[in-house]
């Protein structure tokens, strides 16, 4: 048979393959649009992400050279996974910045951050081209564990990474999401500017992780790009602890570390959610690896690194304040005699990274670390006293057993959206680095400098919470300690991994501990399979259920009272009472954020009629939470002005309609 004729034939015969493919699934179809189109726009919102990632890499590894030109040689003091981690969170905390000073002067779009970013990668080419290579040796690295115990935490990790990702990518239902994590970038975006918002005071926060949601949202008009990059946040912690603990105390321990953090289901669901504790997290660990790199160094780059990733986490969020603390006692520990020097750089550069920050809160709310000390725009003391909560910590409610044994009764008492800790942090987050003292005289000098390092960083953080703890409810959430969690997982890893060196006889307790670990990973990935098949995850992303099914399947009726307020004519103007959840309403809606609207409008306009006749200036409708004044009406401190409130709406306002538990009254 001659050339031709078999190539004619060998055409033919792919044409008639592509046709019977092409005609079974023309009639069977695989895919439909919707599908496509809930895979495609995860896949739009990962893009994005990923975008933002890559940028923050290429600019921190310039930053990073820029602040030290010896940094190519870095590696003789920290990882290569170290180094992604530091450079990404370096970049992405001055990508929050520009896009911060973007938004303050009137260019807070998506045509903006793209080209933020297009200008930050072709500045920045050849770091990015590095970090990516970097990126890929370390994935290299990691997809091969050596021995059975890494490769078991490897699966593990794999698996509560996946699930984690697939609730990031579902639409936003999170409580503080709908409060004010996705409120202001939404809001920001809307008006294509930074601006003062009175009704809604944690939009004078920091918002170094809310203000890169908000470029991810701009950049293909997506709120559901934001959980993903906190998910993104999160891994970068995850690569700074795992680079960290498995360069000086081996391969297990790096494993291990990543592992108890993602094991702790309240830790892991924030990976789904857009919330703001794992960039604190990820803050906490790459600071924790610069303190290492300055003690081995003394390179002052280092001290400089580190001050800058503190005032990087204050942008955050205030809380990140403890790890300021760490890293002064730490210096104070390494050179008790340099202690104002170190400090004067500490403090300046950490001052430097929060300058920004500071000047939104002075342009927009009066006070550059709004809302605290200083008052500021819609602020006062009755307020402060309100939001702190004080004389609420467990001193003053006879509390003191749990305070002593604070790690030990986050972890036995602590629960996912109850009371006090409100965190479940799984039985060997908060306790394995116990067994440092048991072990120590068994570690290896690396692992020992390690623990010494985690010790005198995670002991300050400890007393910080204690003091947080001591004084006011809210501080006792283990939540608010993200940045101190990466100490305590490698403290952790390696206690655990020590156990090794005890004595087998008359047990070998190191066995007895690796099954015993291993049991409760297990159970803490079966808990993340059945929290994502709870959920719906897998069906949303796959479009068999809408997104309106999704949020009203987790929110119950309040999403179908924002949608019945579509009803309302265009701009109407609605006070929610005793709820604060804004984010879905689709008129202008002023969030009952600390549950005072009605009390402390009363305080101030001494009258119930003076307090209407201003909101009818300001409102067209209320939206009463009838169950929400339920169960704030006996709150002692505004049980006075509470009881007031019924009869005073009965006699100025109309019932319009009601309906699952809300009540909208009209004038």
């Amino acid at each position: 048979m001659n050339k031709r004729m078999q190539f004619a034939r060998s055409v033919l015969l792919l044409v008639g393959i592509l046709a019977v493919l092409v005609g079974y699934y023309w009639v069977h179809k695989p895919f439909n649009f919707v599908m496509i189109g809930a895979l495609g726009g995860a896949a739009l919102d990962g893009l994005a992400a990923a975008l933002l990632a890559a940028a923050g890499g290429g600019l921190g590894r310039r930053l990073l050279t820029a602040l030290d030109p010896q940094s190519e040689g870095v590696r003789v003091y920290i990882s290569r996974a170290e180094r992604l981690a530091l450079e990404s969170l370096l970049g992405l905390g001055t990508l929050s910045v520009l896009a911060l000073l973007l938004g303050l002067t009137g260019l807070y779009t998506g045509a903006a951050f793209w080209g933020l970013l297009l200008g930050v990668a072709l500045l920045t080419a050849r770091a990015l081209f590095g970090w990516l290579r970097d990126l890929r040796a370390v994935a290299r690295l990691a997809a091969q564990p050596s021995g059975g115990w890494p490769r078991f935490l490897m699966l593990l990790t794999v698996v509560l990474l996946v699930t984690a990702l697939l609730r990031a990518f579902t639409p936003p239902t999170a409580y503080d999401a709908l409060n004010y994590h996705l409120v202001g970038p939404a809001r920001y975006l809307a008006a294509g500017r930074i601006a003062a918002h009175a009704d809604n005071f944690f939009l004078g926060f920091s918002q170094g992780a809310e203000v890169l949601y908000g470029v991810a949202m701009g950049l293909f008009g997506r709120d559901t790009a934001a959980a993903p990059v906190h998910y993104v946040l999160g891994l970068l912690g995850l690569l700074a602890v795992g680079g960290l603990a498995r360069r000086r105390a081996g391969e297990a321990a790096g494993w291990l570390a990543v592992v108890l953090l993602l094991s702790a289901f309240s830790l892991w669901l924030l990976f789904g959610w857009p919330y703001v504790d794992l960039a604190l997290l990820a803050y906490g660990a790459a600071a924790l690896v610069a303190a290492g790199a300055w003690c081995e160094s003394r390179r002052t780059a280092w001290l400089i690194v580190l001050g800058l990733l503190v005032g990087l986490a204050l942008g955050v969020k205030y809380t990140a304040a403890g790890l300021g603390l760490a890293a002064v006692v730490y210096a104070a520990c390494q050179e008790p005699r340099r202690i104002v020097r170190n400090g004067m750089i500490l403090a300046l550069a950490a001052g430097l990274a929060y300058a920004p920050w500071a000047l939104k809160g002075v342009l927009l709310y009066h006070n550059p670390i709004y809302p605290f000390i200083f008052n500021g725009l819609n602020w006062d003391a009755a307020r402060a006293y309100l939001f702190n909560t004080p004389g609420t910590g467990f001193i003053a409610t006879g509390r003191v057993g749990q305070l002593i044994t604070l790690p030990l009764a986050a972890t036995i008492l602590g629960v996912e959206r109850g009371e006090g800790f409100s965190f479940t942090a799984g039985p060997w987050l908060l306790t394995a680095p116990l067994l440092l003292p048991l072990v120590w005289r068994g570690l290896d000098a690396r692992a020992r400098r390690l623990a010494a390092d985690c010790a005198a960083f995670g002991l300050p953080l400890l007393a910080f919470w204690l003091f947080l703890a001591a004084t006011s409810s809210i501080g006792a959430q283990t939540r608010l300690m993200a940045m101190a969690l990466p100490a305590a997982a490698v403290a952790g890893a390696v206690g655990i991994g020590g156990l090794s060196h005890w004595p087998r006889r008359p047990f070998d307790l190191a066995f007895i501990m690796r099954a015993v670990v291993a049991l409760t990973l297990l159970l803490g990935a079966l808990d993340a399979v059945r929290e994502t098949v709870q959920t719906r995850a897998v069906p949303v992303l796959l479009g068999l259920v809408s997104r309106d099914s999704y949020i009203e399947q987790q929110l119950g009726a309040y999403p179908l009272i924002m949608r019945r307020l579509n009803d309302l004519p265009p701009g109407a103007r609605v006070r929610l009472m005793w709820e604060p959840r804004t984010y879905l309403c689709p008129v202008v809606c002023k969030g009952d954020l600390l549950f005072d609207h009605w009390a402390r409008a009363l305080r101030q306009e001494q009258t119930p009629a003076a307090v209407f006749a201003a909101w009818r200036e300001m409102d067209d409708y209320l939206l009463v939470y009838d169950a929400g004044y339920d169960f704030w009406r006996a709150d002692e401190r505004l049980a006075a002005e509470n009881a007031r409130f019924p009869a005073a709406l009965a006699e100025f306002m109309t019932p319009v309609w009601t309906e699952g538990g809300y009540t909208l009254y009209g004038w």
